[in-house]
């Protein structure tokens, strides 16, 4: 059974991870990052799923001295958190809390694998920018973004 680590921010990332997680079922070892502030998010999938929770990168709001240190701080729990799920592939629906763990899964070998937000339908994420060049298949979800992601494959809305 391959596994998998799921990332997901709070909102309609995790919403998107919902309808993920029911199309898939049990084919795959599933664990999940979610942020650490996301309680909600937390309660509905710990019961099925093991959960690894990290702060995002960037809060609203902070200066540019509070979001170095939530990087520096995000930076080391995605390393534990890519160490103990030791997955075969990395799935993220684009916030950027999974930016660090992708980089660090790419240079361990690992499948990345981005979904770029449903709600992206004329302008790139943050995390679609930055992830884009070295994930293994980048999905959207809008055609028109495909002139931004030109070796992105649109497979339709996540419904």
């Amino acid at each position: 059974m391959k596994k998998v680590l799921f990332v997901a921010g709070s909102g309609g990332h995790i919403a998107q991870l919902a309808i993920i997680l029911q199309e898939i079922g049990d084919k795959y070892d599933s664990k999940l990052m979610l942020e650490k502030s996301d309680k909600l998010g937390i309660e509905r999938f710990s019961r099925k799923y093991k959960i690894f929770t990290a702060i995002p990168i960037r809060g609203k709001n902070e200066s540019i001295v509070i979001t170095l240190i939530r990087i520096l701080v995000n930076l080391f729990q995605s390393s534990i958190i890519l160490l103990r799920s030791n997955p075969e592939y990395i799935i993220t629906t684009g916030p950027g809390l999974g930016i660090p763990v992708c980089i660090f899964g790419k240079i361990a070998g690992k499948k990345i694998i981005v979904i770029e937000s449903w709600s992206r339908t004329k302008t790139k994420s943050y995390a679609g920018k930055v992830l884009y060049p070295f994930s293994d298949l980048f999905l959207v979800q809008w055609p028109q973004m495909l002139k931004h992601y030109p070796k992105a494959k649109y497979l339709g809305r996540l419904a």
